[in-house]
């Protein structure tokens, strides 16, 4: 069962970054299934308890909404909801896949940056999905 468990997370993970990747966006017909497959897998104790993939699930979105609404649009929505979602599916790990996405967008920004490409989007899914397949597979908790 947890061989199903990872590639349903892995494929969710892989279709929401590419998604954003080519068209910046990120889509609610993927981002429902995808939660509601993580409240399935947490009531039947596949991932995290239930009351700790809501919990976490809130606290993934109250952590992106509040730098959304301080970036003033360096982040969108989508990101907000995406990172809710992946608080379902990994409970207090939620905060593992955000720092390493972060560390990993600020360092192809910083390259962007120095290279002259000012004014480029960079989508934040991509970073957010390896930040969580870190943290889901190699069981990183900050």
């Amino acid at each position: 069962m947890e061989i199903l468990v990872a590639v349903a997370f892995a494929t969710f993970l892989a279709v929401t970054a590419w998604t954003d990747l080519k068209t910046l966006m990120i889509y609610d017909k993927v981002l429902i299934p995808m939660a509601t497959v993580g409240i399935f897998f947490d009531a039947c104790n596949l991932l995290v308890p239930l009351d700790e993939g809501i919990i976490f699930g809130g606290g993934g979105f109250l952590l992106m909404f509040s730098i959304l609404k301080l970036s003033r649009g360096g982040l969108g929505g989508g990101d907000v909801k995406f990172s809710a979602v992946l608080g379902i599916w990994l409970g207090a790990k939620i905060f593992s896949a955000i720092f390493v996405a972060s560390i990993l967008a600020a360092a192809v920004g910083i390259i962007f940056f120095l290279r002259g490409n000012r004014k480029i989007k960079i989508p934040f899914a991509p970073f957010l999905a390896v930040g969580a397949f870190v943290a889901y597979f190699f069981e990183i908790t900050i």
